[in-house]
């Protein structure tokens, strides 16, 4: 059994490496944050009171909605989010600008990797937020991985020897 107030850190791939891409109506994309939400209360249940994304447009912002809504009923959690760099969400579409805006607005405590893009903003957001935690939950795909700063991720914590929970 873990111990209370443990910190997790939620990773994944960037929604185009889903069959589904960005239509979060697709049964999968439905089923997978199901799956993601079971999970965080499965860890909330093992003493994890923190949680930790980098604010993306798909399994960070999924996390992130999931993880606010649950502290709702259970304030003490925490969520810890980090965002690439200040104008991350520029160029999104209207509807996930308004969701990103809501989950910085709600969270906990929230920083910014970087000021401006850079060509390692995202990486060093992922590495930020592998760095606070006790445990990864990833969900990720090895088949498709790129070589991108989510696989880049998936690579460091896996050399920094922190649980790894894989989820797909």
């Amino acid at each position: 059994m873990m111990e209370e107030n443990l910190c997790c850190a939620i990773i994944g791939q960037p929604p185009m490496r889903f069959p589904w891409g960005f239509d979060e109506e697709d049964s999968g994309c439905q089923n997978l944050k199901l799956a993601l939400a079971q999970k965080i209360m499965e860890l909330r249940q093992l003493g994890v009171t923190r949680f930790a994304v980098v604010a993306d447009c798909g399994v960070g912002l999924y996390a992130g909605e999931c993880i606010n809504a649950l502290r709702r009923t259970v304030p003490h959690l925490m969520l810890f989010v980090v965002t690439p760099h200040e104008e991350q969400a520029t160029k999104w579409a209207p509807y996930l600008r308004e969701r990103y805006f809501r989950l910085l607005e709600e969270c906990t405590i929230m920083e910014a990797a970087s000021l401006h893009w850079t060509q390692e903003c995202e990486y060093d957001a992922y590495r930020k937020i592998i760095d606070y935690a006790d445990v990864v939950l990833a969900v990720y795909d090895p088949a498709t991985a790129r070589g991108d700063a989510v696989d880049r991720a998936m690579e460091y914590a896996k050399t920094s020897n922190f649980p790894i929970i894989m989820h797909i």
